[in-house]
């Protein structure tokens, strides 16, 4: 990740400053700043989409199909992996230089009239969410979809008003913010849930689908699981370059599918996807045949999330258990049993948690510091891996991690997998020394 200026000069430098002001949860700055604003949220329809996993891969997905459909599209994620650029895309493609310094001008006089007018200080995620639809509006987008920063009933996000409500799974991450319970945690996701707008959702655990059904219902909100009206099965073998399935919907929707995300949860996330679009269509009256959908999967683009990097190296953010899990599962499935791993996180994630996971394919590890202020040190991480009987090594950055890595997987004739952290994953790829495939 690239903490300063991303390119753009001293504007984004202003804007990451804000990042002292740390985390505020609630609407109060956000819904301030978008009045000063004169409401760009406004201007276009939404898909919101909260979650602890995957609703990045299904966002992304709901994106590039939505460019295929001749629809006038956005589409709001964060974190970013390399440039700010990456956090909004308008009709597929990273916003412009010139677009996004614009926004960021625009957004920064308006905070100056909320601090001024409320004495309030916007943080570093509002005001980007705020680019984020002035962008959208300047461009003139009929749909948006709108990934959650964190949790979703506080987030800065939730003052869209969507025509769909997306929920994917949802598991125990950012107790410090969110509760220590899945309940807890549940609750906060569930606070994107809007008074008759459509909830599709992937499969929950008992306590948090028992939530999430009694906020839908106070909100007299139509739920669905996406499993009760679309099914997505394997075909053939499983790698990391992707996955051919079958799918099938209620409304008609069938035919084979060549999914480019790697990951065996993948199958549930673009089930999640095309129950989400179905009920785009009913709301705005979009028709999505299968082959937009063959189309929009054919150029997806989500890197860092189980992507086949460069020969015999894999990158996966797998930020916590749940993920961890799942990455294990997916390697484990195509053959990857054991793995030299360059780890890095941050220190506010269950640690020991992630490393008793990793360690069942680890065979030698390399733990190291990743970029910002949230890092774990990489002692202490390594120290879990020891406990669990993996070789451990510490390196003073990423790319002295994955050096070592490539020496050590070279010597045993394995691969390298780097997990831990979207953050070490950016890191990676920004590395000018490393040369990208």
């Amino acid at each position: 990740m690239i903490e300063q200026g991303d390119g753009l000069g001293p504007g984004l430098e202003r804007l990451y400053k804000r990042r002292a002001f740390g985390v505020k949860p609630g609407l109060d700055g956000i819904r301030a700043l978008c009045d000063v604003l004169d409401h760009p949220e406004r201007r276009f329809a939404a898909i919101h989409i909260a979650g602890t996993n995957g609703k990045g891969s299904v966002a992304a997905m709901l994106d590039a199909v939505l460019c295929q459909c001749g629809l006038h599209a956005g589409l709001y994620t964060s974190p970013h992996l390399v440039r700010f650029n990456e956090r909004i895309r308008i009709d597929g493609k990273d916003v412009s230089d010139e677009l996004l310094a614009s926004s960021l001008d625009v957004c920064e006089k308006a905070s100056a009239v909320v601090l001024e007018k409320y004495g309030y200080d916007c943080t570093f995620f509002e005001i980007a969410t705020a680019m984020a639809f002035v962008c959208m509006r300047e461009a003139g987008i009929r749909l948006a979809v709108i990934e959650t920063g964190l949790g979703g009933r506080l987030d800065a996000t939730n003052v869209v008003q969507p025509c769909v409500t997306v929920l994917t799974r949802i598991g125990m991450d950012h107790a410090q913010y969110l509760g220590n319970s899945l309940a807890e945690i549940a609750y906060e996701k569930a606070g994107i849930i809007k008074p008759a707008c459509p909830v599709v959702s992937a499969p929950q655990e008992p306590d948090a689908e028992a939530v999430l059904r009694a906020v839908a219902t106070k909100q007299q909100a139509p739920f669905l699981f996406a499993s009760e009206v679309v099914s997505v099965g394997a075909l053939g073998k499983h790698s990391p370059r992707g996955q051919e399935v079958h799918v099938s919907s209620e409304r008609g929707l069938s035919g084979k599918l060549l999914l480019p995300l790697g990951g065996i949860h993948q199958i549930e996330n673009l089930a999640v996807a095309i129950a989400a679009m179905e009920r785009v269509s009913d709301a705005l009256g979009v028709s999505v045949p299968i082959a937009s959908w063959r189309k929009g999967l054919r150029v997806i683009r989500w890197p860092g999330r189980m992507q086949y990097w460069k020969q015999n190296v894999l990158l996966d953010a797998a930020h916590n258990a749940d993920a961890a899990s799942a990455l294990v599962q997916s390697l484990q499935k195509q053959g990857w049993r054991n793995v030299v791993l360059v780890t890095g996180m941050c220190a506010d994630k269950d640690t020991a948690a992630v490393a008793k996971i990793l360690s069942t394919i680890t065979v030698v590890a390399y733990c190291c510091p990743i970029p910002g202020g949230r890092t774990e040190d990489p002692t202490a991480l390594a120290s879990h891996y020891r406990r669990n009987g993996v070789d451990v090594k510490v390196a003073d950055s990423p790319h002295a991690a994955l050096r070592m890595a490539e020496h050590e997987a070279e010597q045993r004739a394995v691969p390298i997998v780097i997990a831990g952290s979207i953050f070490l994953v950016g890191a990676v790829l920004s590395a000018p020394l490393v040369t990208h495939p």
